[in-house]
């Protein structure tokens, strides 16, 4: 009799053991489900900072004069051309006017030589705005003035009785540079300026070239 009592009491604890057991398994269910169900608040995420639009700083804008070569004196004098450049496509008349008789024997011109129709002097005006790299005189050619310009273009101006610039100086298009005069190797162009220009050291017409922007000589 206490044998079986005893085994009525063990299986008694045994089954209130099996149920205390199953009854944490669903409180602790139940306490992860309602865990679940209210999650943690996530830290507010800011939204981008509005940046001021600061706009682009505007570059200066410089506009470059583009200069037309100009005669080497005033346009409005009564001139002409007493010496032409020699071209070997040019017309006779114009390969006997550019024909430089010197003593016995001719040269031909690399230059366009200007002159008033009264012979009389004249101010000598810069083609282009530059800077004089060179002023001297020869015992051929007399007084004579070189100015350099952009894109390795030259002009210069033989044959001065009178130099107002100086080695150094910056001209504007249309300065004085002198005064006309004669020249030892051409007496008979008589009171003239002998007008040259170069591009790359390469000599071109003058007289074709009046008029064109330095860009396209």
């Amino acid at each position: 009799m206490k044998n079986w009592i005893k085994k009525i009491n063990e299986n008694k604890f045994q089954f209130f053991f099996f149920i205390g057991i199953l009854t944490f398994l669903f409180v602790s269910l139940i306490i992860i489900g309602a865990t679940n169900n209210n999650p943690v608040d996530e830290p507010p995420v800011d939204d981008e900072p509005n940046t001021p639009v600061i706009p682009d700083k505007e570059e200066p804008t410089t506009t470059e004069t583009i200069e037309l070569v100009i005669l080497p004196l005033d346009k409005n004098k009564d001139f002409e051309i007493v010496r032409k450049f020699y071209e070997r496509n040019g017309t006779k008349e114009e390969q006997e006017l550019s024909l430089i008789k010197y003593g016995s024997s001719y040269r031909t011109s690399i230059g366009t030589s200007y002159a008033l129709k009264d012979n009389s002097n004249f101010d000598v005006l810069a083609a282009l705005s530059g800077k004089v790299v060179e002023v001297k005189e020869n015992p051929l050619y007399g007084n004579y003035v070189v100015i350099e310009h952009k894109d390795n273009i030259k002009t210069c101006y033989y044959g001065l009785s009178e130099v107002v610039v100086s080695v150094g100086s910056k001209v504007n298009q249309g300065d004085k540079l002198g005064v006309s005069g004669s020249t030892e190797i051409d007496s008979e162009a008589g009171n003239h300026v002998y007008f040259q220009i170069l591009k790359n050291n390469k000599n071109l017409n003058p007289e074709k070239q009046i008029g064109k922007k330095i860009t396209d000589l």
